[in-house]
């Protein structure tokens, strides 16, 4: 069962593209917004953000170009060890953790948890391994290469979830947590549906990037092709896009969050 859920800032991110991803001025401002659940089984971590050596390391973890083009935020509070600290409770009772995917900006706190287990899509796994240049942009595998505990599960075809399907073979939390794959932004995205009574939270990691993007009547060419650049597969990105859409525009039911808009994380607290 699901007691709570708590939202994390796990990291600030500013490079100079505001006018590629529907912003004011030069540079972007993009949060890294993870979930903390407080649960039957242990707290459970939907994304890690940035972690602790991402901070310590920034150069080595994440390399020189995106240490140069990031302007990431050196703030060690803003990892979800020091948050879940700051909340009163014990980090070492992250026993689960979900990941979207693999991309630095949601995989870097990983290591910060050795006892849990990850959750995360084989293809989306099996992805990092295969280090194209772009690949080597986007995965930075020392972040979790050495993690002893995973779930690499097979993007195979489940029951109907709305308008999308979820993944199959996931019974570990009793369908109240479930993993909707929502391909195209990298091999294997997904999503992470969370059951809080008769209503959901769907996170949708890189799906979108702007609450905008949910109205199809917005006409926003500068994110698109942002998004496109860094998709792995851009038909499938937008495909999934419009699926989003639908709920958003069919089923108040389903409140969807997204990794990286300031205005959806502020719904729920200020900024620190």
């Amino acid at each position: 069962m699901i007691h709570k859920i708590h939202h994390l800032h796990c990291g600030t991110m500013c490079p100079a593209c505001a006018p590629l991803v529907s912003q004011k001025g030069i540079q972007a401002h993009f949060i890294c917004h993870c979930l903390l659940l407080e649960t039957d089984r242990g707290l459970v971590l939907i994304d890690t953000g940035l972690g602790l050596q991402d901070y310590l390391h920034t150069r080595q973890r994440l390399g020189a170009l995106m240490y140069r083009l990031g302007k990431i935020e050196i703030n060690h509070n803003l990892t979800a060890f020091q948050q879940i600290q700051q909340l009163g409770l014990n980090p070492k009772d992250v026993q689960h953790i979900f990941v979207s995917h693999l991309d630095f900006d949601h995989a870097g706190g990983i290591s910060d948890f050795p006892q849990a287990t990850v959750h995360v899509l084989a293809s989306e796994f099996n992805a990092t391994q295969a280090l194209s240049f772009k690949n080597r942009i986007r995965y930075k595998t020392d972040q979790f290469k050495n993690h002893r505990f995973w779930n690499f599960i097979e993007d195979k075809q489940g029951e109907n979830w709305f308008n999308l399907e979820k993944v199959s073979g996931l019974p570990l939390f009793q369908d109240e947590i479930l993993m909707i794959p929502l391909l195209g932004h990298s091999a294997g995205h997904s999503g992470i549906a969370i059951k809080q009574g008769q209503s959901w939270v769907l996170f949708c990691g890189d799906a979108y990037f702007s609450h905008l993007e949910l109205d199809p009547k917005q006409k926003l060419k500068g994110l698109h092709l942002f998004e496109s650049m860094l998709a792995y597969d851009n038909k499938m990105r937008l495909n999934n896009l419009k699926q989003l859409q639908h709920l958003a525009q069919h089923q108040p039911q389903i409140e969807l969050i997204c990794a990286h808009d300031i205005q959806e994380f502020l719904r729920y607290r200020p900024l620190s």
